[in-house]
């Protein structure tokens, strides 16, 4: 599980990222709003954790803007304003949880834990687009412009990853984790697999460069050329 950090207390940072890192997430940390937001548009990450006040901003800010573009990582406010209005700020914004300091290590683990777990899969008859492209959860059909093809589960849970992260890298170990399960032993020859039938159907649609490879992060979802 991949999560951001946004941080402006470098010894609070340094602390957060250890504490993370030994819960086995992989851990990327930030301390400007700016940075926050930058990373939280062109990464995919499972959950988000932020401080409310930032040199340049404040977490509202960042969570704004994230919720603006369609991000819906998973974001949990962690910070010393605590009182009621605040709290009902921050959750307002989109934020999904929040927790004042200071902490207990413990429970924040927990908090961020079942807020990567509550995010939802596709509903029965759910759909999700991006630019002229559709899938389908009750057919797990892929439609282009028109076409339709029918996808494999895994094909399906691999463009579900990527539509749900629009615009944004999501890294090897987040796909293999979100398709084939957290534990699972899978050889990265697996999913590159299924990238190059998920290409060729695209292609076979029109799609034709559907799937980007950002060397050495991950993959993307491109928008159609006009």
């Amino acid at each position: 599980m991949r999560l951001l950090i946004v941080e402006d207390e470098l010894e609070l940072q340094r602390e957060l990222v250890s504490l993370f890192e030994q819960a086995g997430f992989q851990v990327d940390a930030v301390g400007t709003s700016f940075e926050g937001t930058e990373q939280g548009m062109s990464l995919a990450y499972d959950c988000i954790v932020l401080d409310y006040m930032l040199p340049d901003g404040t977490g509202i800010n960042v969570i704004s803007d994230l919720r603006e573009t369609g991000c819906n990582t998973p974001i949990l406010m962690l910070t010393v304003k605590n009182e009621t209005q605040d709290r009902v700020e921050g959750l307002n914004a989109g934020a999904d949880d929040y927790l004042g300091k200071p902490f207990a290590p413990e429970e924040l683990i927990a908090r961020v834990s079942a807020l990567v777990r509550r995010v939802p899969s596709l509903s029965d008859n759910e759909t999700l687009s991006y630019g002229r492209a559709t899938i389908r959860t009750k057919t797990r059909t892929l439609e282009f412009r028109g076409k339709v093809l029918e996808l494999t589960s895994k094909e399906f849970a691999l463009m579900e990853c990527l539509f749900r992260h629009q615009g944004q890298v999501m890294t090897r170990d987040q796909l293999i984790g979100r398709v084939w399960g957290p534990d699972a032993e899978v050889a990265d020859s697996a999913l590159d697999t299924y990238i190059y039938f998920l290409r060729k159907k695209c292609a076979n649609l029109g799609w034709k460069r559907a799937i980007q490879t950002i060397r050495g992060r991950g993959y993307q979802l491109q928008m159609e050329e006009q």
